[in-house]
């Protein structure tokens, strides 16, 4: 059981040393509904309390080195060694939502050794909180090993925010990308085992692993993808493909977008993703669909650099989302564009000229885009626990009749939707 300390006392801070003038601080907790209060002090596990809690998850553990290790299930699996941590508060004058680990000096040298031996090391952090001593919120975040293992550990501490754990309480599983670009990648009880157990060679389904082979999947998509795109030579490709569609609209970088992920897919097929295209009416209005888990739909998006991500219709997001508990994926570039009419309008007037429209050459010539310099993808995931960071706005009328509500992401929340990053 992990150990309650008595209110107000310095000791329930944490295991302070004698003569520490640190008082304790009421930070963030969760509860177990989801909920957070902003009351309660941190609790924590002695490093027996943590073994024991692995032990009882990984009935066949082992111990090596001091550690408890998990051994591969087969010859497609990897061995497993924890490095566990209790989380806490950051510390000082931070503010209240903000945790961490302390990443202690022989994290590096264990790291390597056990990379030696194919041996994968998992950076864990434990929170719990339970406020009546006997009943609470567990939840497991992993860390980046590898990027902590390359730092000078003499300050390193691995960060991770009340917000992150409130989202794997009330789903589950929830990760996201921090500003460094590290995975922060929180789990319930049951998802750990699953994922802990699918690393080790267990066949079955473990979310986690399969949402990452996508991820390459996308990435390795979007390392191929040139990173200065000309309209022209954009609109030329989808003419002599034919795809009358997307060669007609004017805002050819998100037309051309979908037309290279859809090419891509034709050309290096799997079975984890369909480019979901022939939809009917009562189907709903995605690019993407990922069969191995139901509802499940991604969207391509393009946006320029610093925007808001603006999204589909909000009712079908809600529909997808908060009716059938499903997850979507934004597939988002991020660039820079410049605008036509600082090239002469060449490709506006090429454009108008290519659909015969020699009376009008400067139709969309304000909005036309000469180029665009790609900097990146993202990648966000909306899900029940993150629809509530999303703003909402109305696109213009058009023909003089009111459009539906969509949903956007404001820049300010990217950081916490942002599941995958590759520039």
């Amino acid at each position: 059981m992990a150990t309650i300390y008595k209110k107000g006392s310095w000791a329930e801070h944490g295991r302070i040393m004698p003569g520490c003038r640190i008082k304790p601080k009421r930070i963030d907790q969760v509860l177990v509904d989801g909920s957070v209060i902003c009351l309660g002090y941190d609790q924590k596990f002695a490093a027996k309390e943590i073994q024991n809690l692995l032990m009882k998850c990984f009935p066949d553990w082992q111990k090596m080195n001091g550690r408890v290790y998990l051994p591969p299930i087969n010859k497609m699996g990897r061995g497993v060694c924890f490095y566990t941590r209790n989380i806490n508060h950051l510390g000082g004058d931070w503010g209240s939502d903000k945790k961490r680990i302390q990443v202690g000096k022989d994290f590096p040298s264990i790291y390597r050794m056990n990379h030696a031996k194919n041996i994968e090391t998992i950076l864990l952090g434990i929170y719990h909180y339970f406020p009546d001593g006997k009943h609470g919120v567990f939840l497991f975040v992993c860390f980046s090993s590898n990027t902590y293992a390359g730092r000078p550990t003499h300050n390193s501490a691995a960060h991770v925010h009340t917000i992150d754990l409130q989202n794997a309480q009330k789903r589950g599983v929830y990760r996201r990308l921090d500003k460094s670009g590290n995975e922060i990648l929180v789990l319930d009880k049951i998802n750990f085992i699953k994922h802990i157990d699918s690393i080790r060679g267990k066949d079955e389904i473990d979310v986690v692993r399969k949402d990452r082979e996508v991820l390459e999947y996308i990435g390795t998509m979007f390392d191929s993808m040139p990173r200065y795109l000309k309209g022209i030579d954009c609109f030329q490709e989808m003419m002599e493909a034919k795809d009358t569609t997307r060669m007609n609209q004017g805002a050819w970088e998100g037309w051309y977008y979908e037309f290279f992920v859809e090419r891509y897919l034709r050309e290096h097929p799997t079975d984890n993703i369909i480019w979901w295209s022939k939809k009917g009416e009562d189907q709903l209005d995605f690019d993407l669909r990922f069969p191995y888990e139901d509802w499940f739909y991604g969207d391509m998006k393009s946006d320029a650099q610093k925007k808001d991500v603006q999204g589909n219709l909000k009712e079908n997001i809600d529909f997808l989302v908060l009716e059938k508990g499903g997850r979507l994926w934004y597939v988002a570039l991020d660039f820079t564009p410049e605008k036509d009419s600082e090239h002469g309008y060449v490709t506006t007037k090429w454009w108008n000229q290519k659909l015969g429209k020699l009376d009008n050459l400067m139709s969309y010539s304000k909005r036309m885009k000469y180029a665009i310099k790609i900097h990146k993808m993202d990648i966000y995931e909306i899900t029940r626990s993150t629809i509530p960071y999303l703003g909402v706005y109305r696109p213009s009328p058009c023909a003089g009749k009111d459009r539906k509500p969509k949903y956007k992401i404001p820049n300010k929340m990217k950081e916490f939707l942002r599941i995958y990053e590759r520039t």
